[in-house]
């Protein structure tokens, strides 16, 4: 028997050509927030305790040679797969620093590794059971990696390049 995969109607509307311009976006919202984790460990750590919390993990993609920061990448993305928290991969760890804050603190060259955005926890009017609704921005990315999940090789979202200052 074959089974014709159907393709969901949120994917055939989805635009992949904002998905770089969302991911900025949400970056910067969470940051503002404070709902934003930034590198490797502070990530695994934050994981840890709260898996629930996150709502979507950011990776760039690993440079050759880094042995290191891949594996703890396989097994973040693996961490992420098996808690339901979509992994979403970009090309430049360098402008994720940049859209996170880290490059204005840390001198030039700052990389990040990953990035973790987390629910909004000031959310009163929901009960204990519910979980704080997502932004437009953030479900728009959360359909994107649904939508992509079966893809191989995995898409790869091209961060915008932030205007000098």
């Amino acid at each position: 028997m074959c089974i014709s995969k159907v393709e969901h109607p949120k994917c055939k509307m989805l635009n992949r050509n904002t998905i770089a311009t969302e991911v900025k976006g949400v970056l910067t919202r969470a940051r503002v927030e404070r709902r934003l984790i930034c590198g490797l460990l502070p990530a695994i750590t934050y994981l840890e305790t709260n898996p629930d919390d996150a709502v979507m993990c950011l990776l760039p993609q690993t440079r050759p040679g880094d042995a290191a920061t891949h594996i703890h990448t396989v097994l973040l993305q693996a961490f992420c797969f098996e808690n339901y928290i979509p992994v979403i991969q970009v090309d430049s760890g360098e402008r994720l620093a940049e859209l996170c804050g880290i490059s204005e603190s840390k001198g030039r060259g700052a990389e990040c590794f990953c990035a973790i955005i987390t629910r909004d926890s000031n959310t009163n009017d929901l009960t204990p059971d519910e979980d704080p609704p997502l932004s437009p921005s953030e479900q728009k990315l959360a359909d994107f990696y649904e939508c992509t999940l079966e893809e191989y090789p995995r898409p790869v979202v091209h961060l915008p390049p932030l205007a000098a200052t």
